[in-house]
């Protein structure tokens, strides 16, 4: 499939949460949630417009990042994703799903948000498709080559191929598995304690690897 038509059939995939947006439009309030703090209520509020805004941001900024993921090969100066254009399409189809689940959500969170009853926001649902991402970028990332735009780049590992393997190597075991965790302790666990134990897992996800680069720079400077 050409780039130009997977560009388009995902502006597409990317535009229906704001469709879904649209159909509800007269059914809303005239105030509705923008904002929802660590307990996953709403705190602040806008109006219709504004959320119609930040939707399309989100859209766009999901289209911005898809074009430069599957124009990698061009921005790379050393061209080494020009045999690998399947996994930077299943990257970029992974990315896009994702956003739109997320704007989708959004949506159904502000139709049938009740500001006396902010529980029927359900924080789980955005949990899991987090944790399902980083399960999925953990499987992958092993063949994730360097670049400067996906993965765990550090200034210690952009330049040595050696550091980026075993970086990427330890990294894909730790999101992996961390990602199963999350998803799991997302559906066990009560709801007002999600945003903590998601910091408290996904914050280690992303500064191991990062140490492990350092060392390694480290280790192979002293030898």
């Amino acid at each position: 499939m050409k780039k130009t038509r997977i560009i388009l059939l995902q502006s597409i995939v990317l535009m229906l949460p704001i469709l879904y947006y649209i159909s509800i439009w007269n059914k809303l309030p005239d105030s509705v949630p923008l904002h929802y703090n660590s307990s996953f209520q709403a705190d602040s509020y806008g109006s219709k417009t504004e959320m119609f805004f930040a939707l399309l941001f989100i859209a766009l900024v999901g289209l911005g990042v898809n074009l430069l993921i599957l124009n990698i090969n061009k921005l790379d100066p050393k061209k080494r994703y020009e045999n690998n254009l399947s996994l930077i399409i299943k990257f970029s189809w992974v990315l896009v799903i994702f956003m739109t689940l997320i704007s989708s959500f959004i949506v159904y969170s502000t139709e049938t948000y009740n500001k006396r009853d902010a529980l029927q926001f359900d924080p789980r649902y955005i949990v899991s498709l987090v944790a399902l991402l980083l399960t999925f970028l953990g499987n992958y990332m092993n063949n994730i080559k360097p670049n400067y735009f996906i993965g765990i780049r550090t200034p210690w590992n952009l330049e040595d191929e050696e550091n980026w393997k075993k970086t990427h190597h330890l990294g894909s075991k730790i999101w992996f598995f961390g990602g199963l965790l999350l998803l799991v302790l997302s559906i066990i666990l009560p709801e007002n304690i999600l945003s903590y134990i998601t910091l408290a897992i996904v914050l280690p996800m992303a500064i191991i690897p990062m140490y492990y680069s350092y060392s390694l720079f480290r280790k192979k400077q002293r030898v």
